[in-house]
Order: structure tokens, then C-alpha cells, then sequence
């Protein structure tokens, strides 16, 4: 977390109710996917009661697990749920004809399954496939074990099929047509939000004439959020529009430089309250005149911004200058013009089946491994017990597995907080409701209620949105025990010690089992983004063509864009380890903010030298200038591989010998006029003597 967040959070005690408020809070989108949340489950719920389609509790969690920000992604989640679903449908009735009165092949067929899920969760082209087929079999193996016969069996599995699939096909019709989420509009929603927070900023700094002081909740929500959703958003955006993909690499940057937006916003409302000179308020009015013009634009598919053809005001708070550094990275992203260096320049491969360390990386086998591990531990002990009502157990293992102990930590916390808050807001349903409820007008009214609930917390942010969904699975299981009324309190007893052993159970082999700590992931992906910073800043080279620069800065924009993200979850998750335990390859917070930081702000810069504009101010510099500038440049492109070595083995720095390559470079260029391209390089040097 950056330092005007953590500055921000000590106004407000306590931290988790900061932390709730904030991740609570109503956003576009959020009650849209509510409505249609709710909306789904009501009718499912009176289609499955008037039908007597058993499962109904299952049938109402699917409406929540299918439900997400858009219809494109909700339609890609159906599908691939109804092929699972019905291939594991079939593969399981098949291998019942072995295992159905003989237990000791019936265990390691569940554990094979569960292992195959897990592995193909991890390596195969569509892991959701792999992991749904997996685990609902295994699932449907547990399940089958209550049965008499094999015709009781045979009926319950296929029942169970409809009870899934009908509620995905609704869901998704309903999606289609109630309040639909289209990706684009919900992606130019997503940056304009960050381009109303700058200019609500400005508006105020303009207004009083100084900068900081502020404590704005709904700004640092923006800041921590980051850009994976909104590079999701985009992806999906381009299945639905091809004409997107063109435009693919830009767009990227676009949202980059918007996250970028966001965080830059928050550094100077945060920061100490401090009043402006006379140039920083013409400062502040000509950034703000940018963002309308943004704001205008934004919503249109097409590139509608020219060059500029004046150089902006340059600000003197630092904070200030690095918005206009945000905003003018924006705009340049959205010039047109640029759409000739489109991806569809880059030669498109086939994707193979499997990941390209699929059979060679012992990490994905042992994550399997302690997947099933954890399942077959948990099913042993409900089974030895004798109390299958803690079967939830084996779900919560299989479920809050992820690729390293602080994400499974965390989901594990969202998985146990939200059936808990769903199983005592059933517990009250059963007690204070159910005995008094004779039609299924007051059933549908307690669901739309307990579904409402739910729904606005799963539509959240992927910090809180998992816990909406266990909240819903607990409630759903409390109040539909049956077909009429039924005040059984054990069931809410039984599923949350279920979801507590499950969570306690991975955390001990997660914990002790081939430990893969968020942050020895961090320092490959940071040590990542370096030297594919390093390539970039080693471009443009001279007498080389600005095509063939463009397009060799194009796949790497992309890689940096996607490992930034990758950087920022697996920061958090970091901090997450270190709560429960600590871990001594960990870096500390200082150093964390540190790198992060100046690593986000080094791919926008290099980004932003790569561009068309100042790549053709590069080809106007005399060659005495080119050759300088790519003399210093190569020498900061050696001292970050050296950065990345560090970062990556801990291997000690040598002192970045650029000085002389600088003052040489700065002299070739002090009488260029007309040439923005001298001021990004000289913010590149400085970024990089700030980054250790």
C-alpha cells in the first residue's frame, strides 16, 4: 500500500471498518448486478418450489456463481459451467458402475479427480473447464454416497444436473435482457471515474488555492484498485467488437496510464496541505480544460484527439507534475494516429493446449497435490465421524485454494466471515421467520431479501466479492432444507464448522506442505518487469526505422501492462502473509512502496518515449543528440538489469555510473526547441536514480 493510503487509513479507526465502508460503498454496476442477482433467484426459487426440482439451495448459489460485472463474461461462465457440469454429469454415472459399493476404490478415484482439477485449473488452456469437470465429479462422488440403490443414484445425479443447469440458462437470459452490462461502456465508466476524481480534485485545489489536506474514501478506493479489472473489461470488450483488437496495445496503455491517473490524483489530495503559486494554478485550470476534453471523447470507439500542437505548462509541486504527467500519458494514449502500429501487425500463434511448464514445473503437481491433500483430510474426518454435515469441508478446501498461502489465506478469511454473516442471518430466518411463513409469497420475500444481501457485497471488488458469494451459500442451505417449512437450527451449525475445519485444514498444508509465499512470487514478477523495462528503454536505436521500433515495443507493452497487475495483487497478498506469519524472504513495506512504485512510473515513461509523437521527435534530433541519448539510455538499461538481479537474488547493486553519458547527453541537447522529447528522458533518469 502506498504511503498517502497508509496515511489516509490512520485517520479512521478501526482499520476494518475502513476497510468495510470502503469495500461497501456503491459504484456503477453494482446495483445493476444486484438487481439481476436478485431478480435470478426469485425465480428460480419459485420455479424449483412449484416444480419440487430438489437441490434448490445449490440451484440459487449458481445464480451468484454465473453472475458477473457483464453479460459477455456471465456467458462465457455459463457455458463453460453447463459443459462441466454435464460432462462431469456423465463421467461420473460411468464411474459409479465401479465404485459404487466399493469404497476403497471410491477414495482414489475422489482423490484422482480432485487432483486432475486442481492441475488442469492450473495448466490447461480453459483451467475453469478442467477444474469444473474435476470437481464436480468428485463432488457427485461424495454425494452419491447416502444413496440406497443405484436407481436412487442414477435419479439424484440427473436431478442434480437440472437443478444446475436450469438456473445458468435462466441466469444467463436474464442477463441478456435485464439491465445488461455492456464491456466497453462498463470500461469508459470505469476511466471516466478516475478522470471525474482528477477533475474534482483540480476543482478544489483551484478553488482554494492549495493542495492536500484531504481524506477522500472514495478516492483511495480508486487508487488501491488498480487495473486488472478494467484490463478484463477490455478483453471482453474485444470479443464482443473485433474492431477493438486493433487498437489492443493502446488501449492498454490507456488503462495504465488511468490506474497511473488515479494514484497521482490521491498523492496530491493526500499529501500535506501546502498553497499554490501563481504557474501551478494556470497549471491546475489547463489540466482540467484536459480532462472535459477527455471526458467528451472517452465513450467514442474511435481515436478523436490530434496531436498537441503547443507544449503545456510544466507544474512545480511535484505532485502536481505528476498528474500532469498522468493526463498527458492519458491523452497521448488516445492520439490519433497511432493506430497503424495496431496488434494486428504482430504474427498471431496458436495457443497450445497446456501451459508451456505444464509437465516440467514441480510447483503445479505440488499444488495439486495440497489441494487433494487438504480434501481427502477433511473427508476422512466427516466420514470417520460420522457427521456428514460438515461436508462443506471438502467444498472449502477445493475452493479457497490459490497460488500462494497469503491468497489462499485471504480467500480463506472471505470464505469463513461470509458464511458465518450467511449462516447467522439464516439462523435468524429460522428462528424469528420460517415458523410463521405459510406460502411462498413470504419464502420469496426472505430470499429477495437474504439475496439482496449477498448480491451487493458479491458485486463488489475482488477483495470482498467471494465473501457474498459464501454469504449467499449459507443462507441458501439454512432456509431450503425442503419443500415446507423446516426449522432446523443444526444445519447452520454444521455447515459453518464445515467451512471452518476446511480453512484450517489448507492453512496447516499450505502452510507446512511445498510453501509458495506471495512474496518470493513478487520478486521474479518485479525482477520481470525490469529488464522488459530495460528492452524498452533501449529503444529507439539510430538509423533503425520508427515502424520497426514501434512494433518491437508493442508485445512488450503488453507484458509489462500484465505483470504491473500481477505486481500489484501479489503486493497485497504479501502483506497478507505477513500478518499470520513471517516469512524472511519478504520484502519490507519501505522497500515494497519503493520499488512498486517507481517501477509503474518507469513503464509509463518508457511507454511513453516509444510512442509515435516521440518517436518522430526523435528522428528531427541531429544525429549528435541520437547518438547521446541512446548512449545514456543503454547505460540506465544495464543499471536496471543490475536493479533486476537484485530484486530477484538479492545481489548486491554497482553504482550506476550515468553522470557523464547525462551531463554529454544534456549538452547535445540544450539548444533543441520545438522537442518534447528531451523533458520524458530527463524524468526517466531521475525515476531511475530514485529507484534504489
Amino acid at each position: 500500500m502506498s504511503a498517502f493510503a497508509q496515511t489516509s487509513l490512520k485517520n479512521f479507526q478501526p482499520a476494518w471498518l475502513v476497510w468495510l465502508r470502503r469495500e461497501l460503498a456503491p459504484f456503477p454496476g453494482r446495483t445493476p448486478m444486484t438487481i439481476r442477482l436478485v431478480v435470478s433467484v426469485a425465480i428460480v426459487t419459485v420455479v424449483s418450489m412449484a416444480l419440487q426440482v430438489p437441490q434448490l439451495a445449490y440451484s440459487a448459489f449458481f445464480v451468484f456463481f454465473v453472475t458477473k460485472e457483464n453479460r459477455v463474461l456471465t456467458s462465457v461462465t455459463g457455458v463453460i459451467m453447463i459443459c462441466g457440469a454435464t460432462i462431469a454429469t456423465a463421467l461420473n454415472l460411468f464411474l459409479y458402475t465401479y465404485t459404487f459399493d466399493y469404497p476403497e476404490l471410491r477414495v482414489p478415484v475422489m482423490a484422482g479427480l480432485i487432483f486432475s482439477a486442481m492441475f488442469l485449473s492450473r495448466t490447461f488452456v480453459i483451467g475453469p473447464l478442467g477444474f469444473v469437470i474435476g470437481f464436480f465429479s468428485a463432488l457427485m462422488q461424495t454425494l452419491g454416497e447416502a444413496a440406497p440403490n443405484t436407481d436412487a443414484l442414477v435419479r439424484n445425479q440427473l436431478w442434480l444436473w437440472v437443478g444446475i443447469v436450469y438456473p445458468i440458462v435462466l441466469t444467463l437470459i436474464v442477463n441478456q435482457l435485464l439491465l445488461p452490462s455492456d464491456p466497453w461502456t462498463a470500461l469508459a465508466r470505469s476511466l471516466t471515474l478516475r478522470l471525474d476524481a482528477a477533475s474534482t480534485a483540480l476543482q478544489r485545489v483551484i478553488k482554494e488555492g492549495s493542495a492536500g489536506g484531504q481524506t477522500n474514501r472514495a478516492l483511495l478506493n480508486l487508487a488501491m484498485r488498480g487495473s486488472t479489472n478494467m484490463v478484463g473489461l477490455l478483453n471482453f470488450a474485444e470479443m464482443k467488437d473485433p474492431q477493438l483488437k486493433q487498437r489492443h496495445p493502446f488501449l492498454v496503455e490507456t488503462v495504465a496510464t488511468a490506474a497511473h491517473l488515479a494514484s497521482a490524483t490521491a498523492a496530491l489530495e493526500f499529501r500535506e496541505t501546502q498553497a499554490l503559486s501563481a504557474e501551478d494554478l494556470i497549471c491546475a485550470r489547463a489540466l482540467l480544460s484536459d480532462l472535459e476534453q477527455l471526458k467528451t471523447v472517452l465513450p467514442e470507439m474511435g481515436r478523436t484527439l490530434s496531436a498537441r500542437t503547443a507544449i503545456p505548462p510544466k507544474a512545480a509541486l511535484p505532485q502536481l507534475r505528476e498528474l500532469q504527467f498522468a493526463i498527458e500519458s492519458f491523452r497521448d494514449s488516445l492520439v490519433r494516429g497511432a493506430s497503424q502500429f495496431s496488434s494486428t501487425n504482430i504474427v498471431k500463434k496458436r495457443k497450445p493446449l497446456f501451459s508451456a511448464d505444464a509437465f516440467t514445473n514441480p510447483s503445479n503437481t505440488r499444488f495439486a497435490l495440497k489441494v487433494t491433500l487438504s480434501a481427502m483430510i477433511c473427508y476422512l474426518i466427516y466420514v470417520g465421524l460420522g457427521w456428514p454435515g460438515i461436508s462443506t469441508s471438502f467444498v472449502t478446501c477445493c475452493f479457497v485454494a490459490l497460488g500462494n498461502t497469503g491468497a489462499t489465506i485471504y480467500k480463506s478469511w472471505l470464505r469463513f466471515f461470509g458464511c458465518l454473516a450467511g449462516g447467522t442471518f439464516g439462523y435468524l430466518t429460522i428462528f424469528l421467520l420460517i415458523p410463521n411463513m405459510v406460502s411462498i409469497t413470504s419464502l420469496v420475500l426472505v430470499t429477495v431479501t437474504g439475496s439482496a444481501l449477498a448480491g451487493w457485497i458479491a458485486s463488489g471488488s475482488e477483495r470482498i466479492a467471494y465473501a457474498g458469494l459464501q454469504f449467499a451459500f449459507a443462507f441458501y442451505l439454512s432456509i431450503f432444507q425442503g419443500f415446507e417449512p423446516e426449522a432446523n437450527l443444526s444445519v447452520v451449525r454444521d455447515r459453518v464448522v464445515g467451512i471452518l475445519l476446511g480453512t484450517v485444514v489448507s492453512a496447516i498444508v499450505f502452510r507446512y506442505f511445498w510453501p509458495e509465499h506471495a512474496a518470493d512470487q513478487l520478486r521474479p514478477t518485479l525482477a520481470r518487469v525490469l529488464r522488459s523495462v530495460s528492452q524498452l528503454v533501449r529503444l529507439p536505436k539510430p538509423g533503425i526505422a520508427i515502424e520497426t521500433d514501434a512494433r518491437a515495443a508493442v508485445s512488450a507493452h503488453i507484458a509489462i501492462s500484465n505483470d504491473l497487475d500481477g505486481v500489484l495483487l501479489l503486493s497485497e497478498q504479501a502483506a497478507v502473509e505477513n500478518v499470520v506469519f513471517h516469512n524472511p524472504k519478504a520484502f519490507s513495506p519501505a522497500l515494497l512502496e519503493r520499488l512498486t512504485t517507481h517501477v509503474q512510473a518507469l513503464a509509463l515513461i518508457t511507454t511513453g518515449l516509444l510512442r509515435r509523437t516521440k518517436l518522430e521527435e526523435w528522428q528531427r534530433l541531429d544525429q549528435a543528440a541520437q547518438a547521446s541519448e541512446s548512449e545514456l539510455r543503454s547505460g540506465a538499461a544495464d543499471y536496471l538489469q543490475r536493479v533486476a538481479a537484485f530484486v530477484e537474488s538479492g545481489r548486491q547493486i554497482e553504482t550506476a555510473e550515468l553522470e557523464s553519458p547525462f551531463t554529454k547527453w544534456n549538452l547535445n541537447v540544450a539548444n533543441v526547441e520545438g522537442n518534447d522529447r528531451p523533458r520524458l528522458v530527463r524524468r526517466l533518469m531521475d525515476q531511475i536514480r530514485e529507484l534504489t
